[in-house]
């Protein structure tokens, strides 16, 4: 299945520096769909990384690990 960015929303502090990053994911394959909300903290990003030195591109790679990660069936 296809994950395609649909959504990305900063989210600001008092003083104006990003807080956190929405990222909206969606997919469908043969009558199945997902759809998928999810909130980048800092503690999420790369090591040395900042909400400023990610790229749209980047935000939807680390949004679609983030999403295998969190839908990975376990037993």
């Amino acid at each position: 299945m296809t994950i395609t960015l649909n959504r990305l929303a900063y989210q600001f502090g008092t003083d104006n520096a990003t807080t956190s990053v929405q990222v909206g994911l969606s997919g469908s394959q043969d009558g199945n769909s997902i759809s998928a909300s999810l909130q980048i903290n800092s503690t999420d990003l790369p090591d040395g990384k900042t909400f400023d030195d990610m790229t749209k591109a980047d935000f939807e790679t680390l949004a679609k690990s983030m999403l295998a990660k969190l839908t990975a069936v376990t037993a």
